[in-house]
């Protein structure tokens, strides 16, 4: 008999031999039941991964530890990024492609999530806007009701709100930017996210070398502020600090890592500027501690107080996306050369490295989520 069960059935006991509880009685019992489901059982909750992968596919896995298992191919046209919901029920899919029904825009897709499974179930495909094509990156409003997308095409920024079952409706606001570098004769959004209220989205450009700030309203998008980033840098990656004081860029072009503070909607000062010619970083992760950001194969632990970066190993082992378990415990890197999948094990309290092992392996993998509940 399960805790949970023995639990169920000393309450049933007593209801049975006193007749009924008070409200206090029973709203303690009620939580009990609540804590003692998520008591260890002995036996770890499975975990789900889910891969896009250049070759027009989404690969699922299911987790136990080290162990990945493949679960299921889900066919997907052109994955370029993917996302869950904040209650990782609904899986988000970026269409990195020029035309979708004989009109160019690109596509997002959304995935049921199965809580048993963890398999995927096509709910919609939704076009982008007009001259939105090849999308790349996507970013989640914090409270989960908006869905932005950068489509790196057509240099336009579409918001989404959703329906009831995670689906996202017709792009709700439009933003379409304009400029140009030397590499470049129109916009290229690269990576976006939302700052920690929700009110801001910070986004880099690789064509126009900036970094834009806009403000999210109730009904449009607007440029709050923008800032250049130097002619022919090319920002790519970019990732915001856990204290939303400070702004970290790969600037892809003259291969720099840059650091900026950030303050309630304004991208300020240079605080540090790292020059690492030949190196490609191709991700930026943030560990939650907010204590170590991953670049390529490089850690760099970083002072809280000032944002700066010393660099302190060289374990992971690529080049390819880089994400983080919600817990700091894992890190996930997704190899460009031989499309391997490696789990490192991280310390949760400073980000530092310990060992890596490698997982799996597919073809051109693009963009990697992990479903923790």
């Amino acid at each position: 008999m399960t805790p949970t069960t023995s639990f169920i059935t000393r309450c049933r006991s007593a209801l049975r031999s006193r007749g009924d509880w008070t409200r206090r009685e029973f709203l303690r019992g009620a939580a009990g039941v609540v804590a003692l489901r998520h008591l260890p059982s002995g036996v770890a909750a499975p975990q789900f991964a889910y891969v896009a992968s250049g070759e027009g596919l989404l690969h699922v896995f299911s987790l136990q530890g080290e162990q990945w298992t493949r679960i299921q191919r889900v066919p997907s046209r052109a994955p370029a990024c993917v996302l869950l919901s904040p209650a990782q029920r609904t899986l988000y899919v970026a269409n990195e492609v020029e035309v979708h029904e004989g009109l160019p825009r690109g596509t997002v897709e959304a995935f049921h999530v199965d809580s048993q499974d963890g398999r995927l179930t096509l709910l919609s495909r939704q076009p982008l806007s007009l001259s939105a094509t090849r999308p790349r990156h996507m970013a989640l409003s914090p409270d989960g009701k908006l869905l932005a997308v950068a489509a790196y095409g057509g240099g336009i920024y579409n918001l989404f709100s959703f329906a009831k079952d995670g689906s996202p409706g017709q792009p709700a606001r439009i933003f379409k930017d304009v400029g140009c570098g030397p590499h470049a004769v129109s916009a290229h959004p690269h990576t976006l996210f939302f700052d920690a209220g929700g009110r801001h989205l910070l986004s880099s450009d690789f064509a126009s070398d900036r970094l834009s700030v806009f403000a999210v309203d109730e009904d449009r998008l607007r440029r709050r502020m923008q800032r250049s980033t130097g002619s022919g840098s090319g920002p790519g990656a970019c990732v915001l600090h856990p204290s939303g004081s400070f702004f970290y860029t790969w600037h892809d072009l003259e291969s720099t890592l840059v650091c900026y503070r950030y303050d309630g909607g304004t991208v300020g000062e240079t605080i540090q500027r790292i020059p690492l010619q030949g190196c490609s970083a191709g991700a930026l992760a943030m560990h939650p501690s907010g204590r170590a950001l991953y670049t390529g194969q490089r850690v760099w632990q970083i002072d809280v107080e000032s944002g700066r970066l010393a660099r302190t190993q060289d374990l992971l082992p690529g080049s390819g996306q880089i994400a983080v378990a919600p817990s700091g415990e894992s890190v996930y890197v997704l190899a460009r050369t031989g499309g391997s999948i490696y789990q490192v094990d991280a310390d949760r309290m400073t980000g530092r490295l310990h060992s890596k092992t490698e997982v799996a392996a597919v073809n051109e993998p693009r963009s990697i989520a992990v479903k923790t509940i």
